[in-house]
């Protein structure tokens, strides 16, 4: 596999994730979720493993998929220092959640924190969702996070937000990060410049700019789609405290579950 998106920026993810995931708090749904299926739980796009390594301390077997080469080295020093225990819960594999076969199915498939919208056309985003159709039990779960997008900022065209910033204990300082956006609205897309500045212990000034495009899709649009790919929709939360989504809500969770026909797991290997 080529260089993956998140390779050059893997470091600076996983610490400013450490700060979003706890204000998110998604980690106590998952575990609801993987509890009530009570199965084998796989994560598609787990990163650096801030969703997956707790869950695997809660007692849950997990698979996580990643295609990033560096986050999954992160994810791995993680697991290592974990218990033993806590490690043989815990199976990473590097690999594209458009394309996959793990020769098994899960009880619970989730993709946390909006990676799903990193796959910028419908093929994409239906061929990640027919490999989770394959993979999933019967009567399992499937736990989708997107952010959900307001008209009143698409009509802004382009925004600059301040991000805050998190310590850095590789270069010991504060990272401070700011992002510009730019929305596509014909393709449906945003473009996002990120911008990583802080100054060394020499004070040195530094940038570090990571740039990516990001798909956002609305609330219907989802559920058909997950409809079109065999699935029918249970729940959509719009937040991770289970409250009713909102248009203002800022996040939309879809909970899903197979429906019609069970589409079997390939034979051959991809």
């Amino acid at each position: 596999m080529k260089e993956a998106l998140f390779d050059r920026v893997a470091r600076f993810y996983d610490y400013e994730l450490g700060v979003v995931g706890e204000s998110l708090n998604d980690v106590p749904l998952y575990a609801e979720y993987a509890r009530k299926s009570g199965g084998d739980v796989l994560e598609l796009a787990c990163g650096t493993g801030r969703a997956l390594i707790p869950l695997a301390q809660k007692g849950f077997r997990l698979t996580g998929l990643d295609i990033s080469d560096e986050m999954l080295k992160i994810a791995r020093g993680k697991v290592c220092r974990l218990s033993k225990a806590a490690r043989s819960r815990i199976r990473l594999v590097r690999g594209d959640m458009t394309d996959f076969n793990l020769g098994g199915r899960f009880s619970l498939i989730f993709i946390a924190f909006r990676s799903f919208q990193h796959l910028l056309t419908k093929q994409d985003q239906g061929r990640c969702l027919d490999c989770v159709r394959r993979h999933l039990d019967r009567g399992g779960y499937f736990l989708l996070h997107l952010f959900a997008p307001r008209h009143d900022l698409l009509a802004q065209g382009k925004r600059t937000m301040y991000l805050g910033s998190f310590y850095d204990p590789q270069q010991r300082c504060q990272v401070f990060r700011h992002a510009e956006d730019q929305y596509n609205l014909k393709d449906q897309t945003l473009h996002e410049d990120r911008f990583y500045e802080w100054t060394d212990r020499k004070g040195v000034l530094h940038r570090h700019v990571w740039s990516f495009d990001f798909a956002y899709l609305f609330r219907f649009e989802t559920e058909l789609l997950l409809e079109k790919h065999g699935f029918k929709v249970e729940s959509v939360f719009g937040d991770f405290k289970k409250s009713p989504y909102d248009y203002y809500s800022g996040e939309q969770v879809f909970v899903a579950r197979p429906a019609g026909r069970d589409p079997g797991m390939s034979k051959e290997r991809r």
